[in-house]
């Protein structure tokens, strides 16, 4: 993972533990989550105007937590360049490298 991030913060930072951390979060939320549906015999279908609303503040939320939060910073690593901290939960960073790298490190800032 060194290699990838290297060059992204002038300071150590704990990517490989925020990494560890996301996917133990994700994998024990993904386990609870097919455990619900198949006990509850529930279908996905077409959400109500009420689960849309929800949806849509969920899809905002995710994508802020992609972009600009600490515990995240291991998948922008390859991508960014550590700029700084906005706010005590929010990152600044701006994009690195050229071609590929680039326009994904645009994406993601």
């Amino acid at each position: 993972m060194s290699e990838l991030t290297s060059g992204y913060s002038d300071e150590p930072k704990p990517l490989r533990a925020y990494a560890i951390l996301t996917g133990i979060y994700a994998t024990g939320f993904a386990g609870l989550f097919t455990a619900a549906t198949r006990r509850s015999h529930t279908r996905l279908g077409v959400p109500s105007a009420p689960d849309f609303a929800l949806l849509v503040v969920a899809t905002y939320k995710l994508s802020r937590l992609l972009t600009k939060d600490w515990v995240t910073s291991f998948l922008r690593a390859p991508f960014t360049h550590f700029e700084g901290q906005l706010s005590q939960s929010e990152v600044n960073e701006s994009p690195r490298g050229s071609g590929m790298r680039l326009a994904i490190g645009q994406l993601v800032t």
